[in-house]
């Protein structure tokens, strides 16, 4: 028996959409700031391009972002994470019956709560990306599959 969870941050925008929204913000915007420039204003071109930079900047970072995905596959005797990125992918094996489902609370009144699978001495954080009420959910579940520590519960066949 297995049960594998995916999880991917929520990237609705897509490479082309990317491009089109750059280009036309571009387009429209400079169409203000050389109205500003034919009035004399000639440093508004260099605060549009600034801008736009930033655009670029934020944009990129987004795309690159949605390349992200983390799996969990738990089986009868054990848990792996495998993560997907950028940088390659990393894959952490954890004992089933051994491992501990954990969600730390955050540290400050407005901060983000980190889940985490750990087991021996090793932890490994999942779902960052989630949202909190996700992130919530997502431990519960885990919980559930995983059970306590010495205490792995039947994996259930999904319907």
């Amino acid at each position: 028996m297995e049960q594998r969870i995916t999880l991917a941050p929520n990237c609705s925008l897509t490479l082309p959409g990317a491009r089109l929204f750059f280009a036309v913000t571009c387009l429209f915007s400079l169409s203000f700031a050389l109205f500003f420039v034919l009035q004399g204003f000639w440093p508004i071109l260099l605060f549009w391009a600034l801008e736009m930079l930033a655009l670029g900047v934020a944009l990129h970072a987004s795309m690159k972002r949605r390349n992200y995905t983390q799996t969990v596959v738990i089986t009868d005797s054990q848990i792996s994470l495998l993560t997907r990125s950028q940088r390659g992918e990393t894959k952490q094996e954890f004992a089933r019956h051994w491992a501990k489902v954990r969600l730390r609370s955050p540290p400050r009144r407005l901060g983000i709560s980190r889940l985490t699978i750990e087991s021996k001495g090793r932890a490994c954080e999942i779902g960052s990306f989630l949202t909190e009420e996700e992130r919530c959910l997502l431990a519960e579940r885990l919980a559930r599959l995983v059970g306590g520590m010495n205490e792995s519960p039947p994996l259930e066949v999904a319907k």
